[in-house]
């Protein structure tokens, strides 16, 4: 998994990169105002296109979220399928590691997701998956459902904070942080 957005799909060279510009100017944009403030002229201008180029390839700008949210969030799904289960039974490292350096390889992304403007649902949707995923293990029924709940929401703060705070701690270090935070999620502790 690269981490590309506009990974080849049979599409022309510059239709590839027309969308490309498109989303990124996008996701900029969303990390400052939302959807409704955006408009076509200021997406076109960032992305420097033509008006006609971006109403060829998208009805408008909430067409051009949904489009681009949705392939964000296919890239999260593979991210979250990446490890195999039997890694994170010995702990959830292996997989925090990789969502926290796809986040810091892709830094608009990040803040996209971490805003109030951008995308809130789908770093929600990456928190719930990271914790179902990691306590699916051990936990089962009432537990597991409870405790991936408040381990997302826990979660979902840290890398919230962590991206606010321009990702100065190394993705391996947030992790080891956010394993050691998930570690009271085991079932001995839930068992107390």
């Amino acid at each position: 998994m690269n981490g590309n957005l506009y990974e080849e799909r049979g599409e022309d060279r510059r239709i590839r990169k027309s969308k490309k510009a498109l989303q990124e100017a996008l996701i900029r944009l969303l990390s400052k105002k939302s959807i409704g403030e955006i408009t076509i002229k200021e997406l076109t201008d960032e992305a420097d296109v033509h008006r006609g180029t971006f109403y060829h390839h998208y009805a408008d700008a909430m067409d051009l979220k949904v489009q681009t949210e949705r392939e964000i969030a296919e890239q999260l799904t593979e991210i979250l399928s990446s490890v195999p289960q039997s890694r994170l039974e010995q702990g959830p490292y292996p997989l925090l590691v990789r969502v926290l350096e796809y986040l810091e390889d892709n830094r608009e992304i990040a803040k996209m997701l971490a805003s109030e403007h951008g995308a809130p649902w789908l770093m929600e949707e990456l928190c719930a998956g990271i914790s179902e995923r990691c306590l699916g293990a051990q936990l089962f029924g009432e537990q597991l459902k409870y405790g991936s709940r408040f381990c997302a929401a826990g979660l979902r703060e840290m890398l919230v904070s962590w991206i606010e705070d321009g990702m100065r701690m190394a993705p391996g270090e947030m992790a080891r942080i956010m394993e050691r935070m998930m570690g009271s999620q085991s079932p001995t502790a839930m068992s107390r």
